[in-house]
């Protein structure tokens, strides 16, 4: 079994049976190795298929078992749950409002005035506040980088560098990731370059 602090990547073999939808194969994979798939499989278990078949059906009972006894699959469904239109329009705002205002972090559209700490004001947050959170943190690391001209800069991120919080934000971030390889066109003009 490997131990979940020093897992940081996907490995391979859990990659290709995600690829080839090896449920079988995911089945096999210690708890560690599938926390990283969890927000991939969540959605998988509760898109409508486009394949019909028995045999999907089978699988996608099995992805199930596998996703029940997971306690992170419910925030997980709960952030699947939002209105991603209403956030991606707000998005929009808010790099238009962050490229008129030349990158300034001083007012926000994601994010109105927060209580505590960016990382406080995650943890306590609704899904929806997650993702308004974690994408306002994105944007402004993007507009950074394209204000930078090429050149190098550090850009430190209290809500990215937590490792308190590291599972939930990659949650977070591999949904917007979702997102933007999906159909959601729109998402892709947004945070996907």
């Amino acid at each position: 079994m490997v131990d979940s602090a020093s897992l940081q990547f996907v490995i391979p073999y859990a990659f290709e049976a995600m690829q080839k939808v090896d449920v079988a194969r995911l089945a096999a994979l210690s708890d560690p190795e599938l926390r990283l798939l969890l927000p991939c499989l969540v959605r998988m278990a509760l898109c409508a298929p486009a394949d019909q078949s028995n045999a999907w059906a089978q699988d996608k009972k099995l992805i199930l078992r596998l996703l029940s006894g997971v306690e992170a699959v419910n925030s997980i469904v709960a952030l699947l749950s939002v209105d991603f239109h209403a956030l991606e329009q707000d998005a929009r705002k808010e790099q238009h409002l962050r490229h008129k205002a030349g990158g300034s972090n001083s007012e926000s559209i994601l994010v109105s005035q927060l209580q505590h700490g960016l990382t406080l004001e995650f943890e306590h947050s609704d899904p929806l506040r997650r993702l308004r959170l974690a994408l306002s943190e994105l944007l402004a690391i993007m507009n950074k980088v394209a204000d930078s001209n090429g050149e190098f800069f550090l850009k430190s991120s209290e809500l990215f560098e937590s490792p308190v919080y590291l599972e939930e934000v990659a949650d977070v971030l591999c949904i917007l990731q979702i997102l933007c390889n999906s159909n959601h066109s729109a998402w892709q003009n947004v945070i996907c370059g």
